[in-house]
């Protein structure tokens, strides 16, 4: 085989081992889907809204708040920072704690108070379910087949709400109205 040869059977081999790398790479995350949304209510009572592809289901929806820390600069950080690290000899990562609710299996998409699931969902509670002030909360569900296709997520903080122009709601794309948001929802299947 000339060089020439190898050259080009190296290109094609690393072309096919790219592909194949970035097809798996893709496939592993699912797609996120404006599919949940939080509101506000005239009697200021905050909603959970979510959504679904797939005849109105949705696998495991949760909410999930966390307190922000303060960090040595002053600034604030959240969840998505990993956890403190546990001694050496702990070996292992502390949890970061939390407060909300979390479901398992498959359940009815809905629209419900954000801090009372439907009864029937026999969710885990945890901490005041009440929205408090320098905690940064998630609402997300996923597909509820087992492809694990999509998932939907959306976070914000009680002042995020508190500013909320009535009739609109809080989506990871931002704020909208309902309609809007229902119209998205939509064309996201």
């Amino acid at each position: 085989m000339g060089v020439r040869t190898r050259t080009v059977v190296r290109v094609c081999l690393a072309s096919a081992l790219s592909g194949v790398i970035a097809l798996t790479v893709a496939g592993c995350s699912p797609e996120l889907r404006t599919l949940a949304a939080v509101y506000v209510d005239e009697q200021g009572t905050a909603h959970a809204l979510l959504r679904s592809c797939d005849d109105g289901r949705v696998r495991g929806p949760g909410l999930r708040g966390t307190a922000a820390r303060a960090t040595e600069a002053g600034a604030e950080a959240t969840e998505e920072e990993p956890a403190e690290q546990g001694t050496a000899s702990e070996g292992t990562r502390r949890e970061e704690p939390w407060i909300g609710w979390d479901t398992r299996g498959v359940r009815a998409a809905a629209d419900f108070p954000l801090f009372a699931p439907p009864a029937e969902w026999a969710a885990e509670v945890r901490g005041p379910q009440t929205l408090r002030p320098g905690y940064s909360y998630e609402l997300d569900f996923a597909d509820p087949d087992d492809s694990y296709a999509y998932r939907a997520s959306v976070t914000f903080d009680a002042g995020q709400l508190a500013a909320l122009p009535v009739g609109e709601v809080l989506t990871d794309r931002g704020a909208m109205t309902r309609e809007a948001f229902e119209d998205v929802a939509r064309e996201a299947c």
